[in-house]
């Protein structure tokens, strides 16, 4: 009986030994990561992913707007306008294993923010000393067909004076001084103090050269902005389309022409001429630009139109900045009762007053019609079309 009251409790202290080595080794288990999550040697891989891509991220950021010339994005937007959304950013990434599982921790969130904002501020310094001999640069020069003036953008450190001037032909025509505001600078000057006629002819050959300089304690940046000083209309040309139909005897009768005009930089070679009823003549550069027009036909009956153009658009008419534009609208046209008084040549008359330059006085568009004749006659095949006189 003594033998089997031992072996139980024998059995029962093996029990227990058994019950608290497992404790032990319960205890022991590592603590700190979520259930399920990635981890080596007691390190979160996932967050340590999400953290060494934010620095990696922010360095290049930092680099990219603090120690690079200004890069233009579109517009006025540049590099340096991605400052303060990069900082966020990345400060959303550095903590986006959190984030992923809408585990905030404000103590962590508020540690790292502050850390990124001081070593932003530490960036940011060495970057003013190390730009000290960097001058102001232009970024733009930009046409305001509205206000008629050049929009200029600068960029340099803060704070550092410089001087505009605007060149003509390498002549001082307007000056200003001014301070870089953060890192940015803007001024714009009308084109009344300093426009001297248009920057080249419509086969590109230079006439006027137009240059915006900026001088600072850093240096001297320069910049031509030749293609947006087109600005005067020297040549405008009309060509015509007959338009004519039948009767029920199957005879010719004309009722009238459709007209189209073409404005734009001609001299020296834009030549006017019309032949078998169509314009032949060599076509001017179109350009945008501010201008008032008559037209008068003249050879019959007087008929005259009346066109105003801003930036080379027409309200009613349509954008001669661009092409041949009709004088009519919804194709309509001139009826030969409004002109016509028998064959002959008819002379349009242009008189152009241009916003900027002189005005144009033009008669080239000068068009002979046979149209008495060629009703008079039944064989159509024999008809003279209209042409140059």
């Amino acid at each position: 009986m003594s033998g089997l009251l031992d072996k139980a409790n024998k059995a029962a202290e093996e029990k227990e030994e058994t019950v608290a080595v497992d404790a032990v080794v319960e205890d022991k288990a590592p603590a700190g990561f979520a259930e399920g999550s990635s981890s080596s040697h007691g390190l979160n891989i996932e967050a340590l992913k999400f953290q060494i891509g934010a620095v990696v991220g922010f360095i290049i950021s930092m680099v990219l707007i603090f120690f690079t010339d200004t890069i233009v994005l579109f517009g006025d937007f540049t590099v340096d306008d991605l400052f303060v959304p990069s900082v966020i950013l990345w400060w959303l990434v550095f903590n986006g294993e959190d984030l992923k599982k809408q585990e905030f921790d404000a103590k962590k969130l508020g540690i790292s923010a502050g850390t990124f904002l001081v070593v932003t501020g530490l960036i940011a310094v060495v970057s003013i000393f190390s730009s000290g001999g960097s001058g102001v640069t232009i970024a733009s020069i930009e046409y305001d067909g509205e206000d008629d003036e050049i929009y200029l953008s600068f960029y340099g450190p803060e704070g550092m004076e410089y001087t505009i001037e605007v060149l003509v032909d390498g002549e001082v025509e307007y000056s200003h001084d001014d301070k870089i505001n953060i890192d940015k600078g803007s001024h714009s000057v009308s084109l009344d103090e300093f426009w001297k006629g248009n920057a080249q002819d419509m086969d590109s050959k230079d006439l006027v050269e137009y240059e915006i300089k900026v001088t600072s304690d850093g240096g001297e940046d320069s910049m031509k902005f030749d293609e947006i000083m087109n600005r005067e209309v020297d040549t405008a040309f009309i060509k015509v389309l007959e338009k004519y139909n039948y009767n029920n005897d199957g005879e010719k009768y004309y009722e009238g022409i459709y007209v189209e005009m073409v404005v734009g930089m001609g001299s020296p070679d834009a030549e006017f001429d019309f032949e078998d009823g169509g314009f032949t003549g060599t076509i001017p550069q179109p350009i945008a630009s501010d201008w008032d027009a008559t037209v008068i036909v003249k050879g019959g009956t007087i008929h005259e139109y009346d066109i105003s153009a801003d930036e080379g658009i027409a309200n009613g008419y349509g954008d001669f900045s661009s092409y041949w534009v009709s004088l009519h609208i919804d194709g309509n046209y001139l009826e030969k009762g409004d002109f016509y008084d028998g064959d002959g040549c008819y002379t349009f008359e242009i008189t152009l007053e241009n916003e900027y330059g002189s005005t144009l006085v033009s008669t080239d568009s000068q068009i002979r019609f046979y149209w008495d004749a060629n009703e008079a006659d039944p064989n159509t095949s024999d008809d003279k079309p209209a042409e140059a006189c």
